[in-house]
């Protein structure tokens, strides 16, 4: 009995010892995947970025004589260097012709307005008349009028209207001893009948200068009583004086 008792408690204490062996067993191995399992997951986390970035994606900067080598076989490939093969196929931009501005011609400088005065102060004892007949008393009839009759004192002086140039002076078997005067822009003025010293043909006179008296009226002229004939042209054509005088 002893005996049997004996290795019961032997065959007990190699259990027990035996299951201490593989609970400690246990715990070891536990313990080692515990602390290795991080470490794998890091080494595993930097495989994958390793190899997410592909060899291909790395920029690797040639060497010069790499460069030069495809400089060349470009060049060789085209017949031109690779910036001028750029250049000749960028498309040439048309230009428009500039287009000349027409010349102007410069405008003449504007003259000032040629004013007359009166080459006598009086009363007018006859008015131009173009465009319809008026009574004359010394021929006693209707008719026309082409110059103005001032009533002045024989013996008054008369004077230049405007400057000018004495181009013609005449003995006028109607008006009496006569003179015509040029002025600028074509104009001319005329004065009868007259006395005494006159301007010869050629001689220059200015505004107001006296160019004669007064003489008595031709048997033409007699109705109106003493008076001055002033008349006014352009050009040729007849003026009414009494639109151009001034006072």
């Amino acid at each position: 009995m002893k005996n049997g008792k004996r290795n019961e408690r032997k065959m007990t204490a190699i259990l027990v010892s035996m299951g201490l062996c593989v609970i400690a067993l246990g715990g070891g191995l536990t313990y080692y995947a515990w602390e290795k399992a991080p470490a794998q997951k890091n080494e595993e986390t930097q495989q994958n970025q390793t190899e997410q970035v592909s060899p291909a994606t790395v920029s690797q900067t040639p060497s010069f004589e790499t460069a030069q080598l495809e400089r060349e076989k470009m060049s060789q490939d085209d017949g031109a260097e690779p910036d001028k093969q750029a250049e000749q196929k960028q498309p040439q931009q048309k230009t428009t012709p500039a287009v000349p501005k027409p010349k102007t011609e410069p405008q003449p400088a504007q003259k000032a307005d040629l004013t007359f005065a009166y080459p006598v102060s009086g009363q007018i004892v006859m008015p131009y008349s173009m465009e319809k007949a008026i009574y004359d008393p010394t021929l006693e009839q209707y008719r026309t009028n082409d110059n103005i009759c001032i009533a002045a004192e024989e013996g008054t002086a008369i004077s230049a209207s405007a400057d000018g140039k004495v181009v013609e002076v005449k003995d006028d078997t109607e008006a009496g001893k006569t003179i015509v005067i040029e002025h600028a822009d074509g104009w001319r003025t005329t004065y009868s009948p007259l006395q005494q010293e006159l301007p010869k043909a050629g001689d220059t006179v200015t505004k107001g200068q006296m160019i004669g008296k007064l003489d008595k009226p031709t048997k033409y002229q007699v109705g109106l009583g003493s008076h001055l004939e002033f008349s006014l042209e352009r050009d040729g054509q007849k003026v009414n004086p009494q639109e151009k005088l001034q006072q």
